[in-house]
């Protein structure tokens, strides 16, 4: 038996567009991200899921609605992107001016990274491996899609290669499918692809967003 995991990355947002961070702020898909998304879900209607599970800020449900053609979307708060404290809801700019040292360690990948009043990176990177496995345990020979954030799916990967940090951050583009597969109830996972976006390859930007 094996589970096998589909990860959507949500569909763009003004604040991705600005480079404003986001953490667990409740920022709505620009119409950039409601076209990327309608994309996206076009293709994942093709596969049958199992149960499709979606972080519950707005911008993840919305992304997920288009996937799901009116099936249920189970709200997971542990899909959720890293709570980011302080930092959220500013620009990078102005945490270079704040938080230089936090900054720079956010930069270097560092295991140790905490931002200001928020989440560590170990803390996180324990958010997923439970969830992950707690899904894995619900269903042991399932295939389900789980619409999270960036940061959430780039860190699974981080935790399937048991790797400390990234040398270089991989992709994680908005509307971005990516697979894991587990057969062992979540305890060892397998990459199978990442970051495709092919849906979007005849994609082109709203004006005026």
């Amino acid at each position: 038996m094996a589970t096998v995991i589909y990860f959507l990355r949500h569909g763009e947002t003004n604040s991705n567009k600005n480079k404003f961070i986001q953490g667990h702020l409740d920022i709505p898909l620009n119409q950039n991200g409601l076209k990327q998304a309608e994309l996206a879900g076009k293709k994942l209607q093709k596969i049958h899921f199992d149960a499709i599970y979606s972080s519950d800020l707005s911008r993840a449900v919305k992304t997920a609605e288009y996937a799901a053609n009116g099936k249920e979307i189970i709200h997971l708060a542990e899909l959720r992107e890293w709570y980011l404290g302080d930092w959220q809801g500013k620009s990078f700019a102005e945490i270079e001016k704040l938080y230089p040292d936090e900054l720079q360690l956010y930069r270097e990948c560092s295991p140790d990274f905490t931002p200001k009043s928020g989440e560590s990176k170990k803390e996180f990177r324990k958010r997923i491996s439970d969830t992950m496995k707690k899904l894995a345990e619900k269903h042991p020979d399932g295939t389900i899609l789980c619409v999270s954030h960036g940061g959430f799916i780039r860190t699974a990967l981080l935790n399937v290669m048991d790797m400390e940090r990234f040398h270089t951050r991989p992709r994680t583009d908005n509307t971005a499918i990516s697979c894991f597969k587990t057969s062992d109830n979540g305890k060892s996972w397998q990459l199978i692809f990442w970051n495709d976006t092919c849906h979007l390859e005849n994609f082109t930007e709203s004006e005026g967003v």
